[in-house]
């Protein structure tokens, strides 16, 4: 079940005719994904389709559909563990009760079969349903909004080449009065804008194709910008950082401290593509000369290594790179913190304890001082994760590991045993604390209380 507590109000290819590949060139800006029979991270099927000819639609046509569905990472909602792509299922847990995704096969009783090019504009660009009733926003309609016709609507002609299935998703379930679907009629007015993608003509053509993915398809600031109470996204606030599904998506603006200000543009690049990146920033040695950088600096995991392997890793270097020079542009914001009054203090028992649970369990892979072990094991020194303000990807990871199937995470490399079951919540909190105090790290100590709230899924 994926977590939507701070996604319910939303979960997105450039508007300039020049930056979006046209028909007669997609096959060479949007080329076919590499065939895969993997599964992504939620045990569930990583290949789209692939694109033929459909009714009066070319291949090409259907090509580049089937590229943009990979840009809005669709597949990671609209396919349930042991299903078939895009027939739905999946349950996304919100504070509200859950909602399963439904069916976006061609179906015409359970999925989208009977849908109009006119419904489909009308689902995706303001979140009501061919009825008339509003949808609820977990789908990602406040991003989608930014997207032209054109580009939905290959989508849809993408969708429709495929074969129908006549699976049935589970009836979604909200407590009252969530259940009323008019209600979510206000919640559109006060915070869904009907506005396209407008390129900014100061900017280059690469900065605004960058944009028009990041702000629109690839949404990414449904998980990386923080939610008021009604589940909006903040504006003022955007690519900040946010929670989501117990991992913190980390602030996505320049800032130096907890954002991308250190890294540079083919950082990103490396990371968005692969889910492992050595930023250039220079963290601390340590006393015996080895090197902070032996193994990589940070790796994607959790929804993160999802959507690298669902989507970020099989779009166009262009693409890629474009989202990068876009990000890097961002100003600094410093991210949001929920800092208790009285800070944790780790005390020198802990740091003992902390220090022999992490060469119990740590150091055969990530060595004696963090620095890690390339290119299997990523450096604790200096990472952007275990420095993150939020400790929660550090908590998780010691929670849930990492698959040790390279199916099951985008890079074979990340592989990590669970330590859930062996370790208690202070056991895994002075851990993670050492390991975020150690090595010239200097982020905040965990305390066990955070760490129970994560292991609840609270």
């Amino acid at each position: 079940m994926r977590d939507l507590t701070f996604r319910f109000g939303a979960l997105a290819l450039a508007c300039l005719l020049p930056m979006t590949p046209t028909l007669a060139d997609a096959e060479g800006a949007a080329p076919p994904a590499p065939a895969a029979k993997a599964t992504g991270a939620s045990g569930q099927v990583s290949q789209l389709p692939s694109a033929k000819a459909y009714g009066d639609f070319s291949q090409a046509r259907i090509e580049y559909g089937r590229y943009l569905t990979l840009a809005g990472d669709c597949l990671g909602c609209h396919v349930r563990p042991g299903g078939k792509a895009f027939e739905g299922g999946l349950a996304l847990d919100t504070p509200f009760g859950t909602i399963y995704s439904p069916n976006i096969t061609p179906h015409k009783g359970w999925g989208i079969g009977s849908f109009s090019d006119e419904d489909f504009l009308r689902a995706l660009q303001h979140g009501i349903r061919p009825d008339g009733k509003p949808y609820y926003p977990a789908l990602p309609y406040p991003s989608f909004t930014k997207v032209k016709d054109d580009d939905l609507l290959a989508i849809k002609d993408y969708l429709f080449s495929l074969e129908p299935s006549d699976y049935r998703p589970p009836e979604t379930q909200l407590r009252w009065p969530f259940d009323k679907r008019d209600l979510l009629l206000g919640w559109q007015e006060l915070y869904l804008s009907d506005k396209r993608f407008e390129p900014d003509l100061k900017k280059s053509d690469e900065w605004n194709r960058g944009a028009y993915l990041v702000e629109g398809l690839g949404h990414c600031g449904s998980c990386h910008t923080p939610r008021n109470l009604a589940g909006a996204t903040k504006a003022r606030e955007a690519l900040t950082g946010a929670v989501i599904d117990g991992w913190y998506a980390p602030n996505l603006t320049s800032e130096l401290g907890s954002g991308l200000g250190d890294w540079s543009i083919d950082d990103l690049v490396t990371y968005l593509r692969t889910g492992e990146a050595t930023p250039a920033s220079d963290p601390a040695g340590t006393s015996d000369g080895t090197s902070a950088k032996d193994g990589p600096q940070t790796a994607a995991l959790g929804p993160m290594a999802e959507v690298v392997h669902l989507s970020l890793s099989q779009l166009a270097d262009s693409d890629v790179r474009a989202m990068a020079v876009y990000l890097k542009d961002q100003p600094p914001k410093e991210a949001p913190r929920d800092t208790p009054k009285v800070p944790h203090q780790l005390s020198e028992q802990d740091y003992i304890e902390g220090r022999r649970l992490y060469q119990h369990y740590c150091s055969g892979c990530h060595q004696s001082h963090g620095q890690g072990l390339a290119p299997y094991f990523p450096s604790l020194r200096g990472n952007e994760v275990v420095l993150l303000p939020e400790p929660n990807d550090v908590i998780q990871t010691v929670l849930l590991g990492a698959p040790s199937d390279p199916t099951q995470a985008f890079s074979p490399h990340v592989v990590m045993p669970s330590f859930g079951s062996l370790l208690n919540d202070h056991q895994i909190a002075i851990l993670a604390s050492y390991i975020r105090a150690n090595w010239g790290n200097d982020a905040a100590p965990v305390t066990p209380k955070q760490v129970s709230h994560l292991r609840q899924g609270d």
